[in-house]
């Protein structure tokens, strides 16, 4: 099956990564392809989980809530499930460190066309007691059997997995007659054992150089990126897009990255506040991993920086009056030592220390080069 494919490479980047880092001693925790006996990692309030420690799912997107940040994906069959398991909904919720990759550059959710199909890394749900005096469900809807995963820290589209695990496909054979394009994958210069067949309809969009192309420009030897849908449905999939060369690529890459830069600064840089000096009212803040680092060259050293009280799902109160500014004190940048870090931590000296500016809570920052302006009474908490 293509999703055991996916599920594979996905191992292989984790056994990859962990080589490439010297990790002598296995994890204290289950991963993928690793020991079954242990358990998976579960998260804890307020810290950032270890390297490495999600669970993969991949899955195409079916349902969205942008502005909570939750969604709804079908998930791709695999061989560890029945035949009654297929397809059935898998509800996530994006963790505030949560990111989104789409066309390779960052996104949020109402970036990504419903449809689509991604690649997820997931963390068990809060192992909150619940009532035992509670009285279960009339009618429980049946759910992916991986439903207790549903903690998203991230997702990215086909293009995007391909573009950080260096994956293409190299066209074989093409017969538009019955829809059918025979591809073989290559991950990072090594071929799979036998290609794989996917989709091709009138309705598949085809991209070339700065322009829209037709399915007939495609020819064998050709290397090409795809965008996939119905992947559980109809076989490995149907193709949704596809990238003929480098230059249609990075078009591609440059607008969703120009789209992420606009919705950046209109709600600020979310991050977790480290520590506070309350005596000095100095905030460190770690921001969130997943932001085109070219947005931090607004931040200069004689800068002000303004800031304001975000929940969970990263919405803020009523940024216009709800902020607090002050004169950034300093940018320090290190590796990142566990997921959803982005390595910058941003300290600012606060005109007067909001409630919500305490450490483990989460805010958003603007420079004063980035205008706070109003957002639209659905993304505000305050009505």
């Amino acid at each position: 099956m293509r999703s055991v494919l996916w599920i594979v490479l996905a191992s292989m980047m984790v056994c990859g990564s962990r080589a490439a880092i010297g990790q002598e001693s296995a994890p204290s925790f289950r991963t993928d392809g690793g020991d079954a006996s242990l358990a998976w990692y579960q998260l804890k309030s307020g810290e950032f989980p270890p390297l490495r420690s999600a669970h993969y799912i991949g899955g195409e997107l079916i349902a969205v809530d942008h502005v909570n940040r939750t969604g709804v994906l079908r998930p791709d069959r695999t061989d560890a499930q029945r035949r009654g398991d297929w397809d059935l909904p898998h509800r996530f919720t994006m963790l505030p460190f949560g990111s989104l990759s789409y066309h390779g550059a960052p996104a949020e959710l109402r970036d990504i066309p419903l449809g689509t199909h991604l690649h997820g890394y997931f963390y068990l749900e809060d192992p909150a007691p619940r009532d035992p005096k509670a009285k279960p469900e009339a009618n429980p809807q049946r759910v992916s059997m991986e439903a207790p995963f549903n903690r998203c820290l991230r997702l990215e589209d086909d293009f995007s997995y391909a573009k950080r695990i260096s994956r293409s496909w190299k066209v074989e054979s093409v017969d538009l007659a019955i829809g059918v394009l025979s591809l073989l994958g290559h991950t990072a210069g090594t071929a799979d054992p036998k290609p794989t067949l996917l989709q091709i309809l009138p309705s598949s969009r085809v991209w070339k150089e700065k322009g829209i192309a037709a399915t007939s420009d495609l020819a064998a030897g050709q290397t090409i990126v795809v965008n996939l849908t119905q992947c559980t449905l109809k076989g490995p999939g149907r193709i949704k897009d596809l990238w003929l060369d480098s230059t249609a690529c990075e078009i591609a890459t440059a607008h969703q990255l120009e789209f992420h830069r606009q919705y950046q600064k209109d709600h600020g840089l979310p991050g977790m506040i480290e520590e506070v000096d309350n005596a000095n009212s100095i905030v460190t803040v770690h921001l969130f991993a997943g932001f085109d680092p070219k947005l931090l060259e607004a931040f200069q050293p004689t800068d002000s920086v303004t800031a304001a009280v975000a929940e969970e799902n990263l919405r803020t109160w009523d940024q216009i009056n709800d902020r607090k500014s002050g004169p950034l004190v300093a940018i320090d940048r290190t590796e990142p030592t566990a997921e959803g870090q982005s390595g910058v931590r941003v300290k600012f000296k606060a005109g007067l220390l909001l409630e919500g500016f305490r450490p483990t809570r989460i805010i958003r920052i603007w420079p004063s080069a980035w205008k706070v302006d109003d957002l639209p009474r659905e993304e505000r908490l305050y009505q």
